[in-house]
């Protein structure tokens, strides 16, 4: 509920800590002071009219993001069902393996898990559970990505039962395993810094040891 003298508002595909920092930033160079920023609601300490509407809705477009016009009390619990699936998956990720992340959600939310993975299918258009595997294989690929860390210590690190686990699952996501994904990512070209066409651009070479 919004304080005297605040609006609130609801955003679509702000499921990430990282999408909170986006979205602060955001308010900030629109000019807007936020008091409170969620997964999927905004506070600021504007009131309606001092907000030029038309540029927020296109400033969160241009970011990925959807200004819904209000909040259904199902899309509320949508977005509480994926801000406690990325709380887990940065906390307690071995939460998230197949049979126990459904009493984990129902215990959070206080709903049966059946009426959890209703709401979220019919609001989502995909079920609970392959959401919950896209978010871990989407955590698995940062790691690939940006740390040094083996593919078993990552599997260890999400909480998977095994690297085998990992691999079959990052498979049926991304088409390929987490090894190739990151041999792909090592054979990648250096990326051209140097402000020259790509014509005249050469990557440094190494000379062979």
């Amino acid at each position: 509920m919004a304080e005297t003298g605040s609006t609130v508002f609801y955003v679509k595909h702000m499921v990430c800590p990282r999408g909170l920092l986006l979205m602060r930033e955001l308010l900030l160079r629109l000019g807007l002071t936020p008091r409170r920023v969620e997964l999927g609601e905004v506070e600021v300490i504007e009131t309606g009219p001092a907000i030029n509407w038309m540029a927020l809705r296109t400033a969160l477009e241009a970011e990925g993001f959807e200004l819904l016009e209000r909040q259904l009390p199902q899309q509320r619990l949508v977005q509480a069902i994926k801000q406690t699936v990325a709380e887990v998956l940065a906390t307690s990720p071995q939460e998230l393996r197949c049979g126990r992340s459904a009493p984990l959600l129902s215990q959070r939310l206080g709903r049966k898990f059946s009426y959890l993975s209703n709401a979220f299918s019919t609001t989502e258009g995909q079920s609970l559970e392959r959401y919950i595997i896209g978010q871990r294989i989407a955590a698995a690929e940062r790691l690939l990505r940006n740390s040094t860390l083996g593919v078993g210590r990552i599997a260890l690190s999400l909480g998977y039962s095994s690297l085998g686990h990992l691999s079959r699952q990052f498979r049926l996501v991304k088409g390929i395993s987490p090894t190739d994904y990151r041999r792909q990512l090592s054979a990648s070209p250096a990326p051209n810094l140097t402000g020259l066409p790509p014509e005249l651009y050469e990557p440094h070479q190494l000379p062979n040891e």
